[in-house]
């Protein structure tokens, strides 16, 4: 048998194809190790279980992405541009992994809980976000109101425009893949964000 780091990146491979298509459920450990032309037992030998490969899965596709929320909040400036970087990572990761929004899709309609290393990811850059806003509030430049549910509003622009993206396509003609559209949406999206966030006019 082959059991060789080809091998595990080819389960990888097929795994977050199945599961991004089929959802956990409907992915066998069958399925997977046919698409990988891989043995029957490999999936137990490097992941132990469908859960242990479910989890490492998840972890591939969300983990980079932290790493570069990391790396851009540390770059410094204000704190609008840093919401600015994030928001534009969290578009770029999503449209370079495609998965990605599928994955999360099948997440949401299946009854499974959520991923833990997800739901880890999911509450380390929420957090992250709002650190940044109360930043902003501390110095004038955000206006008041719950830094929770204003990180929230932020961060559904780059993930529902993405979950979408096949249904706009279709409905509305809006495409992301050209990149002149896409470049559009992003700076929208931008645009609003700032809009949502500027201080309010005092009152008379």
């Amino acid at each position: 048998m082959n059991y060789s780091t080809d091998t595990r990146d080819a389960l990888l491979r097929a795994a977050q194809t199945l599961f991004a298509e089929r959802g956990f459920d409907g992915t066998s450990i069958r399925a997977v190790t046919s698409l990988a032309n891989a043995n029957l037992g490999a999936v137990t030998y490097h992941f132990r279980s469908k859960d242990g490969l479910y989890e490492t899965v998840a972890e591939s596709l969300v983990r980079p992405l932290r790493a570069r929320m990391i790396a851009e909040s540390a770059e410094g400036g204000t704190p609008l541009e840093r919401i600015e970087r994030l928001v534009r990572a969290v578009f770029d990761h999503l449209q370079a992994n495609r998965d990605l929004p599928q994955f999360i899709i099948q997440v949401l309609a299946g009854s499974r809980p959520l991923p833990t290393v997800m739901a880890q990811m999911l509450r380390a850059n929420h957090a992250l976000m709002v650190d940044i806003i109360a930043a902003g509030q501390a110095d004038g430049t955000i206006r008041a109101g719950n830094p929770r549910l204003m990180a929230l509003s932020i961060i559904a622009q780059p993930i529902w425009l993405s979950i979408v993206r096949s249904a706009l396509r279709q409905a509305i003609e809006l495409d992301q893949d050209d990149q002149h559209t896409r470049a559009e949406i992003v700076d929208n999206a931008i645009r609003f964000i700032h809009a949502g966030l500027a201080p309010l006019p005092e009152e008379p």
